[in-house]
């Protein structure tokens, strides 16, 4: 691939042969990129211009309007200005290519394949860009040499920011494809700030991972750098390309581990065309972000269970009271009987039919009413009148009996009653959780919610009534899902209307307290117990080195995964032992300077705060905590004492299984090398990594 438009122009063949190209042909593709930029500039100013007229339009609208006016369309003025906002941001100028790749067909048609479609203005029928989302664009990522799918060659171009340097072709009927140059060193390209779109450089697999239907969920599990953040990602972007409709009714949820995490991936959606899209955290999704209250270690495991969703539902269902007498009412003079049979009955159907207690209660006030009235029509030959039907209602014993057997109530209320009634609370959890577990659940006076408390009460709202349609969603992507309690995901199961998720993770890098070991049972949690399961164990991103490292905690880590194995060699692992890890990290991280990239510095919280004031200032180091590393990805990774990572302290208890699996993650957060900074002996579970790391010597 060239590293600049300078002639001689070169392409590379699958078995890395150079061949000249025509410098002719590398201009006019230059040519056509500035076609381009000038295009999409077009489209900009149009939208800008008509938005500016519509404004104008509206404004006046306001002024002069007739006597038969009812004022002004302001829906349609929301709608419009919305519109043309996010028509905006997507044709917003950006440091990256427009287009990335060309197809040419068997039929004499090619395309120039990129991140949006970009229309011609003399031929609309012809783009000058297709967007990657497009069906005709699939072939870009999936034709081979042995599946062509009518494709006859396939062009890669080389780009430094935003400037055409190159490309190289694949042309797949002399059986070329599949070795690119081009498409290695875009996945190499060195990491300057948060995660960037992996467009360019989806690889088969994924691309059939991100085109699976709507009516698809699918469970990834997915080995560290093997792509699945990006094909979660990429997915979300493809369904809202491919339906419009249903995204338009119902929005796209992506829901992350952490605010760290949102944050690296903020800019992968936009970059595609995308930022309708809210990312989440579920503590933020469901309020338990804003929790005033903690729990200790015991409380917080035994409220995130998946037993807690039974105790809701029995602390909510145990307020059903019991019929012991008729239910009579009484209207000018003459009174009304419902038997004791005819209620318990009508209860028992309604019990069994309705899935809300407030929808319960409903057809129990409407089965009361008809009841009534049946008698009413049998007596008198007439139909009962709207003041009959009200005084009926108002009657202190039809009163009584609702608020006996089926009274109104509020989540507060009911987990009220649950943390203070200890008579109650042994009553709903009998059978379910243990006499120490339910004396957890005590609150005392003036106890505030933690965020466990907040998840209670989502499940217990969830019994009283469903969630309003604006706070659901067509589909939902679910990020590091092992790391989800089952009262969490059964939070995110709530507000997925669709049924329709995405499920992304990794079992070995489980750090939670209740973190999953097994993607079936965690799917059962999130309501899919018939979700198709794949897993990813190729990398792109870390080289075989580092994978090789993280691979030998595996066995250790009480789950059952493959272990990964990576495309790319020549990543670095170094080893430097030193008395004062604070000192020897501030000299690994100023040798890390000495290349390109970002630099990650990964440290347990006991020597967080020392690391901080030692690190120089700029925006190519970035310090981050052990148990928050998860998801991130750096160039280089300085690691701090790997013993103390391992001894992580969970919620004041010392977790050395949790700690294992925050120092999995740690090791494989490197793209390119890892530096190992240590006082103390290193894990066992690591063998021997003094063979395999680079000599010290060497690097300098």
């Amino acid at each position: 691939m060239l590293d600049s438009p300078t002639p001689p122009s070169h392409q590379a063949t699958d078995r890395g042969e150079p061949c000249a190209v025509s410098e002719p042909e590398l201009r006019a593709e230059i040519d056509h990129h500035d076609r381009v930029r000038d295009a999409v500039a077009a489209m900009r100013q149009s939208t800008i211009a008509r938005l500016d007229k519509f404004e104008a339009d509206f404004i006046e609208s306001t002024r002069n309007l007739y006597a038969e006016d009812v004022g002004p369309d302001h829906n349609l003025g929301h709608a419009m200005a919305r519109r043309g906002e996010e028509r905006l941001r997507e044709l917003a100028e950006r440091d990256v290519p427009i287009f990335f790749g060309r197809l040419w067909f068997d039929s004499g048609v090619d395309y120039h394949v990129g991140r949006l479609h970009v229309a011609h203005e003399d031929d609309r029928s012809h783009p000058l860009v297709v967007d990657w989302r497009a069906p005709v664009a699939e072939c870009f990522y999936r034709a081979s040499v042995h599946t062509p799918m009518e494709v006859t060659r396939r062009r890669r171009f080389g780009f430094k920011g935003n400037t055409l340097t190159g490309f190289e072709d694949e042309d797949l009927r002399l059986g070329q494809g599949g070795g690119s140059e081009a498409l290695a060193t875009e996945i190499e390209r060195p990491r300057t700030g948060p995660m960037r779109d992996i467009v360019a450089t989806i690889q088969p697999e994924q691309d059939e991972l991100i085109r699976r239907g709507l009516d698809t969920t699918l469970c990834v599990q997915g080995a560290p750098g093997t792509g699945k953040t990006a094909v979660g990602l990429h997915r979300a972007a493809w369904l809202i390309y491919s339906y419009p409709d249903r995204f338009e009714r119902s929005g796209m949820l992506v829901v992350g581990p952490n605010e760290n995490f949102l944050t690296y991936i903020a800019e992968v959606l936009p970059a595609l065309g995308e930022r309708s899209v809210w990312q989440v955290t579920v503590d933020r999704l469901t309020g338990a972000a804003d929790a005033p209250g903690r729990d200790d270690h015991g409380a917080a495991l035994v409220k995130h269970d998946a037993r807690m969703a039974e105790v809701c539902t029995r602390a909510v269902w145990n307020h059903l009271g019991y019929v012991g007498k008729p239910l009579v009412a009484t209207h000018k003079g003459i009174r009304w009987t419902l038997s004791v049979n005819y209620l318990t009955t009508t209860i028992d159907r309604i019990r069994a039919t309705r899935h809300t207690w407030e929808a319960g209660r409903k057809s129990l006030e409407q089965a009361v009413m008809h009841g009534f009235m049946r008698q009413f029509e049998s007596r008198t030959q007439k139909t009962p009148d709207a003041e009959w039907k009200a005084a009926m209602k108002r009657d202190p014993n039809v009163k009584e009996f609702f608020d006996a057997v089926w009274p109104r109530l509020t989540a507060k209320k009911v987990f009220r009653k649950l943390t203070t009634d200890e008579a109650f609370r042994s009553e709903v959890c009998a059978g379910l959780l243990t006499a120490d577990e339910i004396e957890l659940l005590r609150a005392g006076k003036g106890a505030k919610h933690s965020a466990a408390d907040i998840l209670l009460l989502d499940e217990i709202q969830a019994q009283l009534r469903p969630l309003p349609p604006e706070q659901t969603y067509a589909h939902i992507v679910v990020d590091e899902a092992q790391d989800l309690s089952p009262m969490q995901c059964r939070a995110v199961a709530r507000r997925n209307k669709a049924r329709s998720l995405t499920v992304l993770g990794d079992l070995a890098q489980g750090t939670t307290p209740w973190a999953a070991r097994d993607w079936h049972i965690q799917m059962a949690h999130l309501g899919h117990d018939a979700a198709e399961h794949t897993e990813l164990t190729t990398g792109y991103r870390v080289p075989a080195e580092i994978v090789e490292l993280g691979n030998r905690l595996l066995p250790h880590l009480d789950v059952t995964v493959s272990a990964a194995r990576s495309i790319r060699s020549g990543g670095a692992v170094d080893v430097n032992r030193a008395d004062d890890v604070v000192t020897a990290t501030a000299d690994a991280v100023e040798r890390a300077l000495l290349e390109d990239g970002l630099v990650g510095v990964i440290a347990p919280d006991n020597i967080l705060d020392a690391v901080q004031a030692i690190l120089p200032a700029g925006d190519r180091v970035e310090l981050v905590a052990s148990a928050l590393a998860k998801g991130l990805e750096y160039d280089h990774v300085v690691l701090v004492e790997p013993a103390d990572v391992v001894m992580a302290i969970s919620g004041g208890v010392s977790r050395p299984d949790v700690g294992l699996r925050h120092l999995y993650v740690a090791l494989t957060r490197a793209v390119s090398r890892l530096t190992i900074v240590h006082a103390q002996p290193l894990p066992p579970e690591l063998g021997n990594i003094g063979a395999m790391a680079t000599q010290a010597a060497a690097w300098h």
